[in-house]
């Protein structure tokens, strides 16, 4: 059985909501980045020279992601 699902969205008015839908598969690859970083710091020690350069990173990579969804 093959299931499908449908969104609509009424436009111009649900822009915004629109383009979320679309780029949601880009912030979850944002986010996986972002625990996969995270993950390897805890696991194998500092990746970053001090913590605001992680929380640089960090930021940029969810500044990516919200770029596209704000598109």
């Amino acid at each position: 059985m093959i299931m499908k699902a449908t969104l609509e969205f009424n436009l111009p008015e649900e822009n915004s909501e629109h383009i979320r839908a679309v780029h949601a598969g880009a912030a979850w690859v944002a986010l996986h980045d972002i625990d996969y970083m995270l993950r390897n710091h805890l696991k194998h020690g500092p990746t970053f020279n001090t913590a605001d350069d992680m929380a640089q990173e960090v930021r940029r990579q969810i500044n990516e992601a919200l770029q596209l969804l704000d598109e």
